[in-house]
This record gives C-alpha cells, sequence and structure tokens, in this order.
C-alpha cells in the first residue's frame, strides 16, 4: 500500500488486466516514435539544407523599447456543466498596454460575462458559439484599442482567422444573444460570425496588429517535400517541430521566402491530405496542389460566409467575399527565440511595411520569456485572463446554493440539477 498522504497513480487503481494492456500499449507507441525521430535526426542536416532559402539570421533593434504595445487576449472555460434543462459557459476577455516591456498605469481592463444555453443545442455547438463569443469581444477590443488608444503595435493570441474551424456546423443555428457592451442583437449564430469577420478584417488591416499562434498543427513543409520530392517522402511531422531541430536562435523561417509569393502554406498543408487520392495522384503533383487549394478555399467559403451546399449559388462566386479574401491575405513566419522552446509562429498581413514589421520581431525576440519563448506581455496578459478549469462547476454549484436560500423546494432543484450520470462530473 502506498505511504500516508501518497496517493496511487491512476494507472495502478485500474484492474490488472487493463494495467498489462496499457503498459504494453505504451511499449508499442514509444516503439514507433523511436523510429519516426530517429529517422527524421538522421537527416536533420539534409532537411535544414532544404529549407535554407527560408530561414534567415534577424538582428533585433533597440526601436522596440519606445513601443506603445496593447495585449489581448481572452479565455473561456472548456468544461461546461450540463444539467437537465440548463446549461452555462464563462468567458473572460483582457488587454493591457505596455511601453516597450514597462506597464501602463491605468492602461488595463477586464471584462467577462457567461453564455447561457439550453439542452436542445448539442454539447459540441454550444462549445463552438462559447468561443465565437470570447472570440468577438476579443476582435471588439482589439478594434476599439487600435481607433481609440495611441497604439503602436496590437498583439494578439491566436490566428486571425483561427476561429474560423468549425463555423459551418453552426452557422445556421439560432442565438437570440444580445451582446450588453454594444447592446447589439444576434438572431443567429451567422451574424455573429459576420461581426467577428469585419472586425478582424479591420484590426488585420490596420497593418499593426501581429497574431502569436501557440497551438500550430501546420504541415505545410511536409506537403512541400512530397510536392518536391515524391508522394512518399514527407516527414509526417508538423512544421513547428521540423523548425525546432532545424532552426537556430535569433533565425526566421518565413514561408514566403520558402516557397514564393505565389504557393501558400495553407495548400501545402493540404497536399499531404489531399494526395491520398490515388487517381488524383496519377495525374502529378500539379494536378493535387490544384485541388488542395480547392479544398482551402471551399472550407473558408463554407465556415466564414453565409453559402450553403443546398442554397443557390456556387461556391466560387462567394470565393470573392472580403473575408475568403482576407483570410487569404495573411502571412506566417516562425521565429526562434530561446534555445530550449519550440520556434513562435507569427501572423501578419502581407502588406505590412518592413519597418513595422522589424519593430515587431525585435520586439518579439528581446521580450521573450524564456520559459515559453512568448512575449513575456502576452503571457502576464493570459496568465491574467486564464479562467480556471474548475470554474464552470463552481459557478452552478453557487446557483444552486442561492436557489436554495430562496426557499424552492427540494423536489424542484432536483428535477432541473440532477445529473444525467450521478457518477460522474461533467468534464
Amino acid at each position: 500500500m502506498a505511504e500516508s498522504g501518497e496517493e496511487l497513480p491512476d494507472f495502478l487503481k485500474l484492474p490488472r488486466p487493463l494495467q498489462e494492456k496499457f503498459f504494453t500499449a505504451v511499449e508499442e507507441e514509444v516503439k514507433d516514435l523511436v523510429k519516426t525521430i530517429s529517422r527524421f535526426s538522421n537527416s536533420v542536416n539534409d532537411v535544414r539544407q532544404e529549407l535554407s532559402r527560408g530561414i534567415r539570421k534577424f538582428n533585433p533593434s533597440d526601436d522596440w523599447r519606445g513601443l506603445s504595445v496593447a495585449v489581448v487576449d481572452g479565455s473561456d472555460v472548456p468544461a461546461v456543466d450540463d444539467r437537465i434543462g440548463l446549461r452555462y459557459g464563462l468567458y473572460a476577455v483582457a488587454y493591457k498596454v505596455f511601453k516597450g516591456l514597462d506597464p501602463v498605469d491605468g492602461e488595463e481592463n477586464y471584462f467577462g460575462d457567461r453564455l447561457a444555453g439550453r439542452i436542445s443545442t448539442s454539447r459540441d455547438s454550444f462549445l463552438k458559439i462559447l468561443d465565437l463569443i470570447t472570440t468577438y469581444y476579443e476582435r471588439l477590443i482589439a478594434a476599439h484599442l487600435l481607433q481609440k488608444k495611441n497604439i503602436d503595435l496590437l498583439i494578439v493570441d491566436g490566428s486571425f482567422f483561427g476561429y474560423r474551424a468549425g463555423c459551418s456546423m453552426v452557422k445556421n443555428e439560432p442565438l437570440s444573444w444580445r451582446d450588453p457592451v454594444t447592446e447589439k442583437q444576434f438572431t443567429n449564430v451567422f451574424e455573429l460570425i459576420k461581426r467577428i469577420n469585419e472586425l478582424t478584417i479591420d484590426v488585420l488591416s490596420s497593418q499593426r496588429a501581429v497574431g502569436i499562434i501557440k497551438r500550430v498543427p501546420t504541415t505545410a513543409i511536409d506537403g512541400y517535400l512530397c510536392y518536391r520530392h515524391g508522394f512518399d517522402k514527407g516527414i509526417e511531422l508538423s512544421d513547428r517541430s521540423i523548425l525546432s531541430l532545424v532552426m537556430r536562435p535569433r533565425e526566421i523561417f518565413d514561408y514566403e521566402d520558402m516557397f514564393g509569393p505565389d504557393l501558400r502554406y495553407d495548400v501545402f498543408s493540404w497536399f499531404g491530405p489531399t494526395a491520398r487520392d490515388v487517381d488524383l495522384r496519377k495525374k502529378g503533383r500539379d494536378a493535387v496542389l490544384r485541388k488542395a487549394e480547392k479544398r482551402v478555399i471551399v472550407q473558408l467559403v463554407a465556415d466564414l460566409t453565409d453559402w450553403n451546399r443546398s442554397a443557390a449559388g456556387k461556391w466560387e462566386e462567394y470565393a470573392k467575399d472580403p473575408v475568403v479574401t482576407a483570410a487569404r491575405s495573411t502571412r506566417r513566419v516562425f521565429l526562434r527565440t530561446v534555445e530550449d522552446m519550440p520556434p513562435v509562429c507569427v501572423e501578419f498581413h502581407q502588406n505590412i511595411s518592413r519597418e513595422m514589421l522589424d519593430k515587431a520581431f525585435s520586439y518579439i525576440f528581446a521580450t521573450a520569456n524564456p520559459a515559453t519563448g512568448l512575449p513575456l506581455p502576452l503571457d502576464l496578459v493570459d496568465e491574467l485572463v486564464s479562467l480556471p478549469r474548475g470554474i464552470g462547476k463552481e459557478f452552478i454549484n453557487e446557483i444552486e446554493a442561492e436557489l436554495v436560500r430562496r426557499g424552492l423546494s427540494k423536489e424542484s432543484l432536483l428535477a432541473v440539477f440532477s445529473r444525467y450520470n450521478p457518477q460522474k462530473d461533467e468534464l
């Protein structure tokens, strides 16, 4: 038995047959990973040579010290408590302004609220709508800062159009939500998406904003290697993983320098999945590339415009929508800010001035947190606004407690608050 005060690992709480099965699975997975890592490690120099056209040294200037920099970040509770008839999510957004690395007194603010839903809305849809409302306030605050404050550089957390994924799943659902800040009423989800689109375009086209993307699943380098050297020549690792091994501190990897101005990273990211079509592969790599680009644009149209497959009008007509054009006007680079952390992905408008870009890169390099590789101001705001996972449960428990204090009957509370599965808490 474990000594007093020591808790058994969760593995050891399982029945022995399951323990043995999972430990065997660990061994099998380790063997597969060792093969993958060894294969790639042996070709690091070859890959670096292949990518050398896109990698350059960067010498930061001191111009960042005088910059007025605003950082905007948001958070929502991923654990939504499901009860019979009730569903809640919490969200929060904050901004902070810095002069160089020094916080500006009085130039920070916070906003948070709850989103109530009904059990008729699927859990996945509700979580996506919660994410969209968080993004809406991030963009609303970002646009306000650029318009009303003397901001030289705005840093947002994530990709400018990172909210796109999954929008097609929810865009036709009713919403009936009123923004308490602007008093704007949204009757359906697409109205919310459309407003986020408009705000995002405003922020991006200011050419004073950059996005710092923390989770980057992009596999454009893998697709490029398959395009250049054959469909089976990919490494099957994300760009961030590959660049972690080939980039050195104070280096920048630029997709445009690597691929040229006419071939985008998003198309190469779809090259591998598109090439799984054996008949298409027989038509050659350029045919696969064209189909990959079509898939990118169709997905943007489906998620960000009001086009529906069942409605009149072809997707090509919607591909000219300003939001699709804006989503394809972004560039991405990776900055290797510190030795022991993966490179940082930075996104910005393709027409941003070289002077502004050099200042932004200098700021990111100079303020890098050794523990994360990210700009320290972004880490500070992220820490301020992050909502603890357990707060959703505490919020709904407080509702229960207040109802009890107000004298509602036990039977009524059981009818509303009984869980579907009393043995488990919702995550």
